[in-house]
């Protein structure tokens, strides 16, 4: 459990973070959607990813994120402070 909460938020900060900045005609072109058997997964709308056909508990988190295109040009979750709430009733009480 603490190893999906870890996988879940270095995902999400890794996205957010990207180095490489796309034009703002290059992020107003794509547009992304959730994708996944559980629809965990950002992705370019209209391209199906596949995924394994889990259904975590916290995956209901991901749906207080954003899919959206990020800073460097692709499809991936913006976290809220709805997200990060959600998240933390996941994460082993010794983290807290």
């Amino acid at each position: 459990m603490k190893t999906l909460f870890l996988i879940s938020l270095l995902t999400i900060v890794s996205c957010a973070t990207a180095q490489t900045v796309a034009s703002k005609e290059e992020q107003t072109q794509l547009q992304c959607a959730p994708s996944g058997c559980s629809g965990q997964i950002c992705a370019e709308k209209g391209k199906s990813v596949i995924s394994t056909c889990l259904m975590l508990p916290q995956y209901e988190c991901v749906k207080k994120s954003r899919c959206e295109v990020q800073s460097n040009g692709k499809c991936g979750w913006t976290p809220t402070d709805e997200y990060l709430a959600c998240l933390k009733r996941y994460q082993p009480a010794q983290n807290r």
